[in-house]
């Protein structure tokens, strides 16, 4: 069986268990199970089979996932299965088992038990949907494969579900499996080269969330880990910055087809500064300088970088002036963050507290070209977020650092750093 067809036959069967009343029927099997502890368990024992009790019988989903994961694991990535800093080993139970678990922990009240399973449920299908995302080249067109799988995502965080969404889009859920620590480091350059064949329209959909991510991530590094060091900064975020190439390569594309196009391109050409900056805040003299020795294979991409930052340096340095973060309005520019993944948790926290309803994370990842309700209602998720971060000392990092900061004034001194390097670029 060609691995096309086996992609297109398992997605047509997670599109029928997401798209129907499967899920609700789901829940609704496992709170008849008992109690609060009787109901967690039996979702977490289907969760570990990967088998879902409905009025029509079992769904079972679990040789689709082994056989999706197998490959993705063969190929050195981990998508459904974290990493325990602690042991300094993987969890022999899937994301999403361990989520149960936390929210266990932090106690899930009786009246709101089935809301509660139904959004460990939608987790659980974010997983298993973000084993698709990366998996999408083995459909053959990953353009296609990818705007199916955002309507699968829709599906998923949809009415049916718990109503609370998390990623907003597919490009954002990749990111979210693939952007925490990993000690295997070939299979994310496996996964970068086949984002670097994707079209001009979902590659530059990919590189927003792309840019803010690991910008946010690289930032957060800059002020809480390394002390504005940027050598300990790439000696420890090697991998990081090819991501980051890719993602300021094609913002830089995008820039240059929108200056080209005129007026009438300002928004799309404030869109793709933004996310050019998000790419340069964290430490611009990788892109200004002469590559360092972690762009080794990627030299053509920085020359590229190189010569489009020359040709609109005077633009985007007027740009930047227009995007320079302030307490006035939301700015995906002051946002950091150690790991998105620590969001995610979060999300599912608001959801378990019956919460007011936030935008998914894909809300944070760009503010140029918002209405102004868009770019408030980003701001409380980030203010949301930074709150979770810092409202128990459990959770926080290394010398008591939120692992989740928004900061529009640190923001605005990134900003200022990159006008001062492309000033200098010559």
């Amino acid at each position: 069986m060609s691995p096309a067809f086996e992609h297109a036959a398992a997605l047509a069967a997670f599109e029928a268990f997401v798209a129907g009343t499967a899920r609700a029927e789901a829940v609704e099997a496992c709170c008849a199970a008992g109690g609060v502890a009787e109901a967690v368990e039996a979702m977490r024992h289907a969760m570990r089979r990967h088998r879902w009790p409905t009025r029509g019988g079992e769904v079972s989903l679990r040789a689709m996932v082994d056989s999706l994961d197998a490959r993705t694991r063969k190929e050195g990535l981990h998508v459904i299965h974290g990493w325990d800093f602690a042991r300094q080993q993987r969890p022999a139970d899937i994301a999403p088992v361990l989520l149960l678990d936390y929210c266990e922990r932090l106690g899930i009240a009786e009246e709101r038990l089935g809301p509660a399973l139904a959004m460990l449920l939608d987790q659980y299908c974010l997983a298993v949907l973000s084993l698709f995302v990366v998996r999408a080249w083995d459909g053959g067109d990953a353009d296609a494969t990818l705007a199916r799988l955002d309507a699968v995502l829709a599906a998923i965080e949809g009415s049916n579900g718990c109503g609370q969404p998390v990623a907003g889009d597919v490009n954002t859920l990749l990111l979210l499996a693939v952007a925490y620590y990993h000690p295997e480091e070939r299979g994310y350059a496996t996964l970068l080269q086949r984002l670097a064949t994707l079209g001009p329209h979902r590659a530059f959909r990919f590189a927003v969330p792309c840019a803010a991510v690991f910008g946010s991530h690289l930032r957060w590094g800059m002020r809480f880990m390394y002390r504005s060091d940027a050598g300990a900064l790439r000696t420890d975020n090697g991998m990081d910055y090819p991501w980051v190439l890719l993602a300021i390569r094609t913002s830089l594309q995008a820039y240059a087809a929108a200056q080209a196009a005129g007026p009438s391109a300002d928004a799309a050409r404030l869109a793709a500064a933004e996310a050019a900056l998000n790419c340069l805040t964290p430490d611009p003299w990788a892109f200004t300088q002469r590559p360092p020795a972690f762009f080794t294979g990627f030299e053509a991409w920085h020359a590229e970088v190189q010569a489009a930052l020359r040709a609109h340096r005077e633009p985007l340095l007027a740009d930047a002036e227009r995007l320079l973060p302030s307490p006035r309005a939301y700015a995906s520019l002051a946002f950091e963050s150690n790991f998105v993944s620590n969001a995610s948790v979060a999300m599912a926290t608001f959801s378990l507290a019956d919460g007011p309803r936030l935008p998914p994370l894909s809300a944070l990842w760009a503010a140029a070209g918002r209405t102004d309700d868009e770019r408030a209602a980003a701001e409380t998720l980030a203010r949301a977020l930074m709150g979770y971060a810092t409202g128990d000392p459990a959770r926080l990092g290394a010398h008591g650092a939120p692992l989740i900061v928004y900061d529009p004034f640190d923001g605005a001194h990134h900003v200022n750093v990159v006008r001062r390097a492309l000033q200098e670029f010559a």
